[in-house]
């Protein structure tokens, strides 16, 4: 018995602690994480399809899984220099840049008087006609522009398509630029800017120098990669914005009066996203 005692003294001990366990008041936690960041936006203005100016018409936010566009429609292009609206075609009332040539006593005249097409706004002298005074087209260039500002790096996206005949889609040759800052009709951009790309010149970021046919653009490709944002310092959206420049370009040789009148059009889409 006297060795069966300690041991039956250290089970009631062990029962007597498991029973103080029992007794203690039960705990719970709760737990609070809160987390803010501030995700990638791409702002994008100029028209609207009514031909509103200056509006924003695309509010791009990087989602987790894809890009949002916070404001439904898109935003149309406005004429190079101005915060005048094109409509979708660019068609009414302008033409193919036209040259009189031989013209008796010189010199030949054109239609090329600043915008580089043809356009109520154009003015001619009058001529006196030779055996070889002729009219021919000659090359025609539309310019057109968007405005970006981002807090973040970005791409541009292009893709062309054609509104008649494919061929048109041959015909006309498209060149991209930027613009840092500037004043466009009494609305000034850009002095809080940064061209969005950190390589050197004007072109930084444009995936082709030169000009290129618009049937090379039908399976969509980037025309644009950043690697920086727009704003470069505190401001308001037109502060930290750039324009980007598009220059179509329509050049089939000399166009003779016999040859009548026809159409070239197409539609190009650029699509801004964050990467």
């Amino acid at each position: 018995m006297i060795l069966k005692w300690p041991a039956l003294l250290r089970m009631g001990t062990a029962f007597i602690g498991a029973g103080l366990c029992v007794a203690q008041p039960s705990t719970s936690s709760v737990i609070d994480r809160p987390h803010f960041k501030v995700d990638g936006v791409a702002i994008v203005w100029a028209a609207d399809a009514s031909q509103n100016t200056p509006i924003v018409s695309d509010f791009i936010v990087d989602g987790a899984a894809a890009d949002i566009d916070l404001i439904g429609g898109d935003v149309h292009t406005v004429v190079t220099g101005t915060l005048d609206a094109l409509d979708d075609s660019f068609a009414d009332g302008t033409g193919a840049t036209l040259r009189i040539q031989n013209i008796q006593g010189g010199p030949n005249q054109t239609t090329r008087q600043g915008d580089r097409f043809t356009s109520s706004s154009d003015v001619l002298n009058p001529f006196q006609l030779r055996g070889n005074t002729d009219v021919r087209t000659i090359r025609s260039d539309i310019l057109s522009s968007f405005y970006v500002a981002t807090n973040k790096a970005f791409n541009i996206d292009v893709i062309a398509a054609p509104v008649g005949d494919p061929a048109d889609l041959n015909l006309i040759r498209l060149r991209m630029r930027m613009t840092q800052s500037g004043n466009d009709a009494g609305l000034s951009f850009g002095s809080s800017a940064q061209i969005p790309h950190s390589g050197n010149g004007a072109a930084s970021g444009v995936q082709w120098g030169g000009y290129r046919r618009l049937s090379t653009l039908t399976g969509g490709r980037d025309i644009f990669r950043g690697n920086r944002r727009t704003a470069a310092a505190p401001g308001s959206i037109a502060d930290q914005s750039v324009r980007f420049d598009l220059d179509y370009r329509w050049n089939t040789g000399n166009i003779d009066l016999s040859d009548g009148t026809f159409d070239v059009e197409a539609e190009v889409i650029y699509t801004v996203y964050i990467p």
